[in-house]
């Protein structure tokens, strides 16, 4: 199987590190038809990552790869994205991975590289996922992209998505799961990786960015108000009507009003669990619930953990 793996200006070095580590550690136990041929290609002759250090690459292939894997860019703020998504370089990537999908290639990017596979149209349409704090950022600029920013993996049509970071491994092994079950599983045991299917268990509800102040204004009321929500309370809080607050909220968040509360409730309660002895019942009445039940299995979904593996993560 033929791997170019696309290097632009810029590339997150640890990002780029686990994609050509996985794959060389893959062939060291491959059979010889189950091997990959990784390339590193790039649009410049000369490329430096994000901490400065130079990259061979080689040119573009002329005839399309079967994987092209695009390792995130590092920059982490919208600001930083926005400038990167106007280098020339960046606009010709996106350009040639568009060629390379009408020719067959699978297409993987992940955290931030995915904002260079959807700016060139590939995602419109398309199930996607990205950086868990950018995907407000994501959503407003593309917003003809079904964008699930929980999912860590998302495969769509000959296109795969990973969310942030350290998700590249997600991404490596997917093309690896791909090409040979068994050789991901021997893999993913030299690398101790285990395969995770959320991003929810690391999403910090206060590090998500967005720039509207009524979106802004409602967040801080309901992290003040998390045992006593009520939609019609947040809206007259924030100077809104209720169908107004719901709108704004579903368009720069991606989910309900209702929905954010429960994972600011799921925020609080995680450190409550990971920081103090208090019980689930305890626990479930700071935030609102009747029992620890209905916590409980808010837990779960949000997070993939149950209570014993929550109380330990720290312990």
């Amino acid at each position: 199987m033929r791997v170019a793996v696309l290097v632009l200006g810029g590339v997150f070095d640890t990002g780029l590190a686990a994609v050509l580590d996985t794959f060389a550690l893959a062939n060291e136990h491959a059979a010889r038809s189950t091997r990959f041929d990784v390339e590193k290609v790039g649009m410049r002759r000369r490329v430096a990552t994000g901490q400065g250090l130079r990259v061979p690459v080689v040119p573009l292939p002329s005839a399309a790869p079967d994987v092209v894997v695009v390792p995130a860019l590092s920059d982490k703020t919208p600001a930083g994205l926005d400038v990167a998504l106007r280098r020339s370089e960046v606009q010709e990537a996106a350009a040639a991975l568009g060629e390379w999908k009408g020719a067959g290639a699978v297409i993987a990017a992940a955290c931030t590289a995915t904002f260079v596979v959807a700016s060139g149209g590939l995602l419109d349409g398309r199930r996607a996922t990205t950086s868990w704090w950018l995907a407000a950022a994501f959503r407003e600029r593309f917003a003809a992209v079904k964008l699930q920013e929980e999912e860590m993996l998302v495969r769509a049509s000959g296109i795969v998505t990973a969310g942030a970071a350290l998700a590249h491994l997600d991404l490596a092994m997917d093309v690896l799961r791909r090409r040979s079950p068994r050789l991901a599983r021997t893999a993913s045991r030299y690398l101790t990786f285990d395969r995770r299917p959320s991003q929810g268990a690391y999403s910090i509800p206060d590090q998500v960015v967005h720039s509207d102040p009524l979106v802004e204004r409602f967040e801080a009321w309901a992290r003040a108000n998390l045992g006593a929500f009520s939609l019609d309370a947040a809206a007259r809080a924030v100077g809104a009507s209720g169908r107004t607050l719901g709108r704004r909220v579903q368009r720069v968040l991606g989910k309900s009003p209702l929905s954010f509360v429960q994972d600011l409730r799921v925020e609080h309660a995680r450190h409550q669990l990971e920081t103090t002895d208090r019980s689930i019942d305890e626990i479930a009445a700071q935030v609102g619930y009747q029992d620890g039940a209905t916590l409980r299995t808010l837990l779960r979904e949000r997070t993939g953990r149950g209570l014993r593996e929550l109380r330990g993560r720290h312990g």
